[in-house]
C-alpha cells in the first residue's frame, strides 16, 4: 500500500472562456472541478496504474466536503480524511481559447494546536499496512512546518520508505529527517540553495546537496526537459518524449506516482524512471491533473530517453 499525504488540498476549479476581459463580467462556456493538491494528483495516477493507494488528506468546511466527493466519488479512491474547522481553499483557473491560463489562489486556512495533534494521531493510525508514504505539497500554516520531518522519522522507525515533494521551510525541515526519496523541482531547489541552477553542472550540484542530506533516491525535476536522477552510486539523465503541452500542473506528482508504482512492484530503477517520466509527459498533454489513460502512459514510456550520467 502507498499512502499519499496532502495537507493543503484545494477544489481546483477550471473555467473555460473565449477571452478574459479584465474589469468585466466573464461568462464561461464550460467548467470542471478536480480535487487538487500534489498528493491527491499522485493518488489518482497511482490508482490509474493499478497500484494500491490510500489518500491521507486534511480537509475542512463545505469545500472540504467537495474534495471528499471528488476523491471518493469521481476518483474512486480509498481515503483517510482528517477534518479541521477552516475551509479547504479553492483555486480557480480561467483558461482562454488561445490556451492562456490565469489562476486565482485562495489563502490556506490555519489549523489549531488541537487539530494539529489530531492530525498527527490520524497519520500514525494510517501507517498500518503501508509500504511507502508519498508526502506532497505545502503545509497550510507555520504550525505544521515541521510535521513532515516528524512523519518521515516515524515512518522510517516502522520500516516504511518515504518520498518528500514539497517546498520552502517544510522542505528544509523535512530533509533533516533524510527521506528515502526526494523529488524537488528546479525552482524549489534554487530557492532552497539561494542560487541559480542554470547549467547541468549546477543541477548535479543540487542533486549532490540532497544526497548529502541522506536521501537515497533523488529526482530533480526539470519540467519539459525531464529529470536528473541519482540512486546509490548510479546517475541518469531522463528526457521525456515530445507531447503537445496542454497543462503541466501535476506532472511532477505523476512522475512520483509512476516511480513509486514501479518500485513497489520490484521493477528495476531504470524501468521506474521511464514509467515516471512517461506519466509526467502524459499528464502534461491533458488539462485535468492526473486524468490520463494508462495505455497512453505505456505508449509514451517507449519514447523516454534514459542515459547514464
Amino acid at each position: 500500500m502507498i499512502l499519499t499525504v496532502t495537507l493543503n488540498p484545494c477544489v481546483d476549479k477550471s473555467i473555460f472562456i473565449e477571452r478574459l476581459k479584465v474589469g468585466e463580467f466573464n461568462h464561461g462556456a464550460d467548467w470542471n472541478d478536480v480535487a487538487g493538491g500534489k498528493g491527491n494528483n499522485a493518488a489518482r495516477m497511482l490508482k490509474r496504474l493499478g497500484a494500491p493507494v490510500k489518500a491521507f488528506v486534511l480537509v475542512g468546511g463545505a469545500t472540504g466536503r467537495r474534495v471528499e466527493e471528488l476523491l471518493c466519488g469521481d476518483d474512486g479512491l480509498d481515503t483517510a480524511l482528517v477534518w479541521a474547522e477552516a475551509p479547504t481553499r479553492t483555486i480557480c483557473t480561467v483558461r482562454e481559447a488561445d490556451g492562456r491560463a490565469t489562476a486565482f489562489f485562495e489563502p490556506a486556512g490555519a489549523v489549531t494546536p488541537d487539530e494539529a495533534a489530531a492530525l498527527r494521531a490520524a497519520f500514525s493510525a494510517a501507517l498500518e499496512g503501508v509500504e511507502f508514504v508519498s508526502i506532497g505539497g505545502s503545509v497550510p500554516c507555520a504550525l505544521l512546518d515541521g510535521v513532515y520531518r516528524d512523519w518521515i522519522i516515524e515512518a522510517r522507525e516502522r520500516g516504511i520508505r518515504t518520498c518528500l515533494d514539497t517546498r520552502g521551510e517544510a522542505l528544509r525541515l523535512g530533509l533533516e529527517a533524510a527521506p528515502w526519496m526526494a523529488k524537488p523541482n528546479l525552482a524549489e531547489s534554487e530557492r532552497l540553495l539561494g542560487r541559480s541552477l542554470g547549467s547541468d553542472e549546477e543541477c548535479w550540484q543540487a542533486v549532490d546537496y540532497y544526497r548529502g542530506k541522506g536521501v537515497e533516491l533523488v529526482v530533480l525535476s526539470l519540467g519539459s526537459r525531464g529529470a536528473l536522477v541519482a540512486h546509490g552510486d548510479r546517475r541518469w539523465v531522463a528526457r521525456p518524449p515530445q507531447v503537445p503541452e496542454v497543462n503541466a500542473v501535476g506532472s511532477g506528482d505523476c512522475l512520483v506516482a509512476g516511480m513509486l508504482a514501479a518500485i513497489s512492484r520490484g521493477e528495476p530503477m531504470e524501468d521506474a524512471i521511464r514509467l515516471g517520466i512517461a506519466c509526467g509527459a502524459a499528464n502534461a498533454a491533458v488539462w485535468r491533473a492526473a486524468h490520463v489513460d494508462a495505455a497512453e502512459v505505456e505508449r509514451l514510456k517507449a519514447g523516454v530517453a534514459l542515459t547514464a550520467a
